[in-house]
């Protein structure tokens, strides 16, 4: 099993799946696959949760599974709930470190703290779920040095996951960038970028990778740093299954519509639109506070994408979650 491909395999199973490292040459599930006993969290609003584990950069319905790592955890019989509001580390349970605009700087500090709390031991029945990318590409859009930009954040990410493993992780998930060109904040030209500028910072591309993108620097970075057989390390990027509902554009950069991804979703008008009343706020919002744009209602959020200009909601983040477990399933990281 090789979660972790090199270039060349990477470019042979496809650059369009954007990554999924378990992709080829996906081993089957186990007789007895990997439970764990504590998730620890890291990230971004993809993990953000507060004190009793409902998500908080989405639609605040006050579940715990609609952030990655809740819905993740859930699978296991855990609540990830927020370790600075929350309970405090112990030897079982769900843990999240993230916060809701993090890049890899701040990522880099949660675990930080997080082995400082745990006396710099992993134990071997600790699931590590790190979802970031979004705001780094975020940020080097507006940067004037965007490749170095990447090269350094993705550098740093891989050495804090080297800290990890090498106090005992065993089970490390990163789910790195969406396709950030796919987002409603990309559909505003930001920093007069075109969609196609924006993708090539953020994933990697067909016919041609995305060399600076931080998902495609990510992958190569991590296959150099873990080259045995038996790696403690997936990155599961779902940027493939992101881009089956979350937009598609052409040659001329023009935005349209698509849904290949079975999710009974809203009509096409609707699946670009931030469901929250103030989306560039990115912070998420109540479904009571939802935008008064028709056609949404109280409860049509549960038919939409997106919950703000970058943030998911509930439906988009369990999808995504829900792939990633099919693949941890695969190859026996997950019952």
């Amino acid at each position: 099993m090789n979660p972790i491909f090199s270039r060349t395999l990477k470019a042979l199973c496809s650059v369009m799946a954007a990554a999924l490292l378990s992709a080829c040459g996906g081993a089957s599930s186990t007789v007895d696959p990997f439970v764990a006993t504590r998730v620890i969290a890291f990230g971004d609003g993809f993990n953000y949760v507060d004190a009793s584990g409902a998500g908080l950069s989405t639609v605040r319905t006050g579940e715990t599974d609609i952030t990655i790592a809740g819905r993740i955890a859930a699978r296991y019989g855990i609540v990830v709930k927020d370790v600075a509001t929350g309970p405090a580390l112990s030897a079982t349970g769900g843990f999240s470190y993230a916060s809701d605009r993090a890049k890899v700087s701040h990522v880099v500090t949660q675990i930080d703290t997080f082995l400082t709390q745990a006396s710099g031991v992993v134990a071997k029945k600790d699931l590590i779920v790190i979802a970031v990318g979004n705001w780094e590409v975020k940020a080097a859009v507006a940067s004037a040095t965007p490749a170095a930009d990447m090269d350094t954040a993705t550098t740093n990410l891989v050495t804090a996951i080297q800290r990890l493993t090498a106090a005992g992780a065993e089970h490390v998930v990163v789910m790195p960038a969406i396709n950030m060109a796919r987002t409603p904040w990309a559909a505003t030209s930001p920093n007069s970028k075109s969609l196609a500028d924006i993708q090539q910072l953020s994933i990697t591309t067909s016919p041609l990778p995305g060399l600076n993108s931080f998902n495609f620097l990510l992958l190569t970075k991590l296959n150099a740093a873990y080259r045995q057989d038996k790696k403690p390390v997936y990155l599961l990027d779902r940027s493939s299954d992101f881009n089956n509902f979350a937009g598609q554009f052409d040659t001329n950069g023009t935005t349209r519509i698509i849904n290949v991804s079975g999710l009974a979703l809203t009509a096409d008008t609707g699946l670009y639109m931030p469901v929250c009343t103030t989306p560039t706020s990115m912070a998420g919002c109540l479904p009571a506070d939802l935008s008064t744009v028709s056609p949404l209602t109280a409860t049509s959020y549960q038919s939409y994408v997106f919950a703000d200009d970058i943030n998911l909601t509930p439906l988009a983040n369990r999808y995504l979650a829900d792939r990633m477990l099919y693949t941890m399933q695969a190859f026996g990281w997950a019952p």
